[in-house]
């Protein structure tokens, strides 16, 4: 998580509304149900995963601090990341599950540039470019080298499809 340990989240009920502020360590300990962002990072059909604990993952993912909007929080990681200023568009969101870690999934897909990509992708060992089909083929087909998250936004919901 990029989020420091003792900033607030809120924890949000089945419905997704805010019930109570707690520190973010405590969320995730006790794994309440919380919002966080994801970026889909992009270049026309070719989709650039990052190297996660669990195996491949979207390039980027963080906590919704407490009062923040999804758009802001989303901005906000993308900004620390360097790969803003930048127009982001929401996909839709994931219903807490194991797989997002008991969260509320924003799913936001942000462009970037050919040359962008090239250099981003560069550092094999914790990047890996896909075109689209090859990222649906390896959720289909080699679904344990994903993370659970990429494997349930790509095979079970309708977010990717």
């Amino acid at each position: 998580m990029l989020a420091g340990t003792h900033s607030l989240l809120e924890v949000v009920d089945a419905r997704n509304r805010p019930f109570c502020r707690l520190a973010g360590r405590l969320v995730r300990e006790q794994r309440l149900a919380h919002r966080e962002v994801c970026l889909l990072v992009q270049e026309r059909e070719t989709i650039l995963l990052a190297a996660g604990p669990q195996g491949w993952d979207f390039f980027a993912r963080s906590p919704v601090p407490a009062g923040a909007s999804l758009q802001e929080s989303a901005e906000a990681l993308a900004l620390r990341l360097e790969l803003g200023p930048c127009r982001l568009r929401e996909l839709g969101t994931l219903p807490p599950c194991p797989a997002t870690e008991q969260a509320f999934v924003t799913l936001f897909a942000l462009r970037i540039t050919p040359s962008r990509l090239r250099l981003l992708a560069e550092d094999t060992a914790t990047r890996l470019p896909l075109d689209q089909e090859e990222f649906r083929g390896l959720a289909r087909h080699g679904g344990d080298l994903l993370s659970p998250l990429v494997r349930y936004a790509v095979l079970e919901s309708d977010l990717l499809g």
